[in-house]
């Protein structure tokens, strides 16, 4: 379940990230080491702000993104927010939703829908009131405030001293506690290791269940095996960089030419470069020159998540207006949506197919232009 959660989140996430980059030309951007808003500030439009450090005192007529390594929201917000950071603290007030990811994260103003929520650290504060449903994703979460709605997700430790007027519905590695003065209107609906400590008040039915020993060790070994697919192709990727810049970048920039055409390409690619290897095999003469193509053919295939994640990087980031950014943070930042995104439930093996294609077509491509350019030459 936390799975489910932390996959619900970076889906949002990512769809985030490409819609407000989309609206981005209409609206305020700002960057710096240290952005400040101040209370007498007001800005009537959506406000994306991407700095070391930022402080919002004033109010936002709009949305407001914001990206640093630590994130101050005092002030108000008459549109969502987006924050993203090493340490974010909201202690104003939200009209609609806020999406966090970070390491640490305190929630103790007013939330006037959903809010999603992912860290390592969470607290959502005495002061804090969220008037629709939370979900979380945390290492430790603290939940001391208000709940209007329902609580869901996922956390390794969980304490709740607050209220809220739904169900509780969480996943649990480590230890679940709800503690005295704690009240939940609904159903609490946990799994964990073992029963959780209960000294709260609990309208609804109580419910736990057990976590399987084979999905504690199959969940760990699947998270382990994307950090290590992200951090190989992560690897490589900066490896082309250094060698083979020049071919790299034109690559990923044939990425977003003629994308239905280089998804045609990378359809014949993928299965014509089989079977003609398959071909040559039989053949005794032909023995080299088929295995050199399986070679290319599985190189090709797996380079081609690379080729699109640096596009998709380098056109994330190209929304925010800098040109200072250093390659390998493009890179890792669009091999992080590639990474999720083919590793969703049922919709991944499509997204994963699409990108492969995309990525073939784009080195087929490329390589065809170099073709006609050395064919031009003689």
């Amino acid at each position: 379940m936390i799975l489910k959660y932390s996959i619900r989140f970076f889906v949002t996430l990512i769809i985030i990230l490409f819609a407000y980059s989309l609206a981005a030309s209409a609206s305020e951007f700002r960057a710096g080491e240290r952005l400040v808003i101040t209370k007498d500030q007001v800005i009537n439009d959506d406000l994306y702000l991407a700095g070391s450090s930022i402080i919002v005192e004033g109010t936002i007529n709009g949305d407001l993104v914001a990206a640093a390594g630590e994130i101050r929201v005092n002030g108000t917000v008459n549109g969502s927010l987006a924050a993203f950071g090493g340490s974010v603290l909201v202690n104003g007030n939200i009209a609609n939703d806020i999406r966090i990811a970070g390491g640490t994260i305190s929630l103790d103003g007013n939330v006037g829908d959903n809010a999603l929520v992912f860290g390592g650290d969470l607290v959502l504060g005495r002061g804090a009131r969220v008037n629709r449903d939370l979900t979380i994703g945390a290492g430790n979460a603290a939940i001391e405030g208000m709940v209007n709605g329902n609580i869901n997700g996922g956390a390794s430790n969980m304490e709740m001293k607050g209220t809220t007027a739904g169900n509780v519905t969480v996943n649990i590695s480590n230890e679940l506690r709800i503690l005295p003065g704690a009240k939940i209107g609904g159903n609490l609906e946990y799994t964990a290791p073992g029963p959780a400590q209960i000294s709260g008040t609990i309208s609804g039915k109580t419910i736990h269940k057990e976590t399987p020993e084979s999905e504690r060790k199959g969940f760990l070994s699947g998270i382990v095996g994307i950090i290590l697919s992200y951090f190989w192709l992560l690897l490589t990727g900066i490896v082309l960089l250094t060698i083979a810049p020049q071919i790299t970048r034109k690559i990923s920039d044939n990425v977003s030419i003629k994308p239905l055409k280089n998804i045609l390409w990378g359809i014949l690619f993928l299965i014509i470069a089989p079977i003609v290897a398959v071909i040559l095999l039989i053949t005794i003469i032909g023995i080299p020159l088929g295995l050199v193509l399986i070679v290319i053919w599985i190189i090709a295939v797996y380079v081609s998540r690379i080729f699109v994640g640096l596009w998709i990087g380098r056109y994330v980031l190209g929304r925010l207006k800098k040109e200072t950014w250093h390659k390998a943070l493009i890179l890792a930042i669009g091999l992080l949506i590639v990474v999720i995104g083919i590793n969703l439930p049922i919709l991944g093996i499509l997204i994963h197919l699409v990108i492969i294609l995309l990525g073939l077509g784009a080195i087929v491509l490329t390589g065809y232009e170099a073709y006609l350019k050395l064919r031009g030459k003689r």
